[in-house]
């Protein structure tokens, strides 16, 4: 009898863990249901309500902090023959050296020193050339994680809000050779089936297009002029607000060194 109880007692307790264990995939199922059905909607924006660093950061540039970008990156250059610029948004955390590897994937998941971690470094793009930034039809591409922290690309995204933008117009390049100042020009939310990352242009007719597209992308109207005479900087970072979700920022060459 009392063997007949405790088989009982197994059965049910078999089936009660049966039961949890369906009710637990069958919460998954529904959980990921609901977040592939926003992730699937062209466009829609889950937001980004919180403002990533310090709103009220001073925007100085390198120059009135007592900076020179271009030594800073020299000295680095020394030990990390990759390191090929530094990139600063006044006013925010981005204030970062950029590394280059021959491919996209060395720095994606792996730090100066070829440590695995998840963030990587910041990183130029391999087909571009450092040395021909100032050059017609030039696309430079940067490359920063989103961390959903004030490190990283993540602060590109207080550029979905124009008052962020009207407060940190402009962005600093320095390579070995000197500080460069860009002006932004387009901002905007994309994903991977927009090819703004383009690097070779047979023409300038094909370029001004170019220009044209990635321009016109632009959430709000930043005023500033860009034609196919001008050279850009494109950011680029993570947007988890779409499927295979970009945010990008791209400016336009005001200033030489």
């Amino acid at each position: 009898m009392a063997k007949k109880k405790n088989n009982i007692g197994f059965i049910i307790l078999v089936v009660i863990i049966i039961l949890m264990a369906i009710i637990g995939v069958g919460a998954l199922i529904i959980n990921n249901m609901i977040t592939d059905s926003k992730l699937e909607k062209p466009g829609e924006e889950l937001g980004w309500d919180i403002f990533i660093g310090n709103e009220d950061a001073e925007v100085k540039t390198s120059k009135e902090e007592g900076r020179n970008l271009a030594e800073e990156i020299s000295k680095i250059n020394v030990t990390y023959k990759d390191a090929v610029a530094w990139i600063k948004v006044p006013g925010t955390s981005i204030d970062y050296p950029v590394f280059q590897g021959t491919d996209n994937t060395r720095y994606y998941r792996e730090d100066r020193d070829g440590i695995t971690q998840n963030w990587g470094e910041t990183y130029l793009d391999y087909r571009c050339d450092i040395k021909q930034l100032a050059s017609n039809m030039t696309n430079l591409i940067i490359y920063g994680h989103n961390t959903e922290t004030d490190n990283r690309f993540t602060p590109l995204l207080n550029y979905k809000r124009q008052e962020f933008f009207d407060k940190h117009k402009y962005i600093e390049l320095a390579t070995t050779e000197g500080t460069y100042t860009y002006e932004i020009f387009s901002v905007y939310t994309t994903d991977t089936k927009f090819y703004y990352i383009d690097t070779v242009f047979d023409s300038m007719s094909e370029y001004g297009d170019f220009i044209k597209s990635v321009a016109g992308k632009s959430r709000y109207s930043t005023e500033v002029e860009v034609t196919a005479a001008d050279s850009i900087l494109t950011l680029s970072t993570c947007d988890y607000s779409i499927r295979d979700g970009r945010f990008v920022v791209q400016a336009r060459l005001v200033k030489n060194p």
